[in-house]
């Protein structure tokens, strides 16, 4: 029987110099894709409204309980990491499905476009993180991770999924070492300032204090930097500019190649590796999305539920904040998988058409509703916008993001009744194939 969610794809290795038109389209990844894009914006929105160190030290800038502590629980517990991770694992998953297109006609080798493609995703992420002034950006980190995956795409489903694993547990590794690491230093700085009053630090309690003091101004969560953060972010463009960049290309260096490579790797040959065994197109049967969905949220919501609970039992000790957890990676996998196991189980039921469909079209148009989220965001929260930085509750910033994702559910469909792309999606399009391609939909 025809799986209204999967799409006829016949296999297309060789040459193409046209897009994937709609008919090939797989709308339950457009689904979960755009699930994904509106979920990432309960994290992003830390960093867009207050302080950066906000983000993993929900104490910072705000007194957190009543409300405000609900609501960092909730969505440290269900989202955190979790729709990043689908995010890249859909990523990984496009790269194959790029290679598996109808083959229209013959000009341009497939590697071509493919390079042309994932560099012009490069430019787009510094486009975001220094135009847009997004701090945040992953869209440079997939596309320079996505350069090397391409001398993956032929492996078997098996094989990428223990290459998927050993990342996995290298970034496991990478995190339980942090962990460690800024454990042992911040107790040696709590023995250090915890001298009875009138003896004298030694020369290596000064310098564990200093360390420390070190550390936190690495994590931007120095007294003085969040001053100095609040003071920038109330002013105009040029200066925010400035801030951003030094972030950015920290992130696009350091944090990238410590973290972020390995992080983006991991989840997208996991992708990869789902895409061969035919888990995104909801082909496979009910029982094994329900059990995707059952074992994922148990092993995720256990782990999270833990963290966090011990997170804020410790008063937020820094060594237990959000991303140096040892488990941190993998609660947040088992959440995507998750997360991904019901949004197969709508498609696979095809139960709340609607809703699929106004996520399906968030999902078409993923790369303008991202970038879309950057210049809405920021131009509510900076100084040369309306200036809303640092000025609201953590619990009333999800109020912009309800409003956010009203507004983007409903401009994407309507968008779409007459495009067949989005404004983002064309231009990429546009400029991967070096042709103009066709924006409006024919009628009829």
């Amino acid at each position: 029987m025809d799986n209204p969610n999967q799409a006829t794809t016949p296999p297309g290795e060789g040459f193409v110099n046209k897009p994937v038109t709609e008919k090939f389209r797989i709308r339950s990844i457009d689904t979960l894709r755009g699930f994904a894009l509106l979920g990432i914006l309960l994290l992003n929105i830390i960093a867009f409204s207050g302080p950066l160190a906000t983000y993993y030290d929900p104490s910072v800038g705000n007194e957190v309980f009543g409300l405000n502590l609900a609501v960092a629980m909730f969505v440290d517990i269900w989202a955190e990491g979790a729709f990043r991770a689908i995010f890249s694992m859909l990523f990984g998953a496009g790269l194959l499905i790029f290679f598996n297109k109808p083959d229209n006609d013959k000009k341009e080798p497939l590697r071509t476009l493919y390079y042309r493609r994932t560099w012009l995703l490069v430019g787009f992420g510094l486009f975001n993180s220094y135009i847009l002034l997004w701090v945040g950006d992953i869209l440079y980190a997939y596309g320079v991770t996505g350069l090397i995956l391409y001398f993956f795409r032929n492996l078997s489903a098996s094989r990428l999924a223990l290459c998927s694993m050993a990342l996995f547990l290298l970034l496991c590794g990478i995190h339980t070492a942090s962990y460690f690491g800024t454990k042992s230093l911040y107790i040696d700085y709590r023995e250090a300032i915890s001298l009875p009053e009138g003896n004298e630090m030694s020369e290596t309690q000064s310098q564990s204090v200093e360390i420390w003091n070190e550390y936190l101004q690495s994590q931007l969560a120095a007294p003085e930097q969040i001053v100095f953060e609040m003071n920038t972010r109330s002013q105009g463009y040029l200066e925010n500019f400035f801030f951003s960049a030094q972030i950015n290309i920290i992130f696009q260096t350091v944090i990238f190649l410590f973290s972020a490579f390995w992080d983006a790797a991991a989840m997208m040959l996991l992708g990869m590796a789902l895409m061969k065994w035919n888990v995104f197109d909801a082909s496979r049967e009910l029982s094994f999305y329900l059990k995707m969905m059952t074992i994922g949220f148990t092993v995720g919501l256990v782990i999270n539920s833990w963290e966090m609970v011990t997170y804020v039992s410790s008063g937020f000790e820094p060594f237990l904040s959000a991303t140096a957890r040892p488990t941190y990676d993998v609660g947040r996998l088992a959440m995507a998988l998750g997360y991904t196991g019901i949004i197969m189980t709508l498609c696979k039921l095809e139960v709340l058409s609607r809703l699929r469909h106004a996520l399906a079209c968030v999902g078409q148009m993923a790369l303008t509703n991202y970038l879309a989220q950057s210049i809405i965001c920021n131009t509510i929260f900076l100084g040369f916008g309306f200036g809303m930085w640092g000025k609201m509750q953590r619990y009333e910033i999800y109020f912009v993001v309800l409003g956010i994702w009203v507004f983007q559910l409903i401009f994407s469909m309507a968008w779409l009744q007459r495009y067949s792309f989005g404004p983002a999606e064309w231009l990429w399009r546009s400029l991967t194939y070096r042709k103009r391609q066709p924006l409006r939909r024919e009628a009829g």
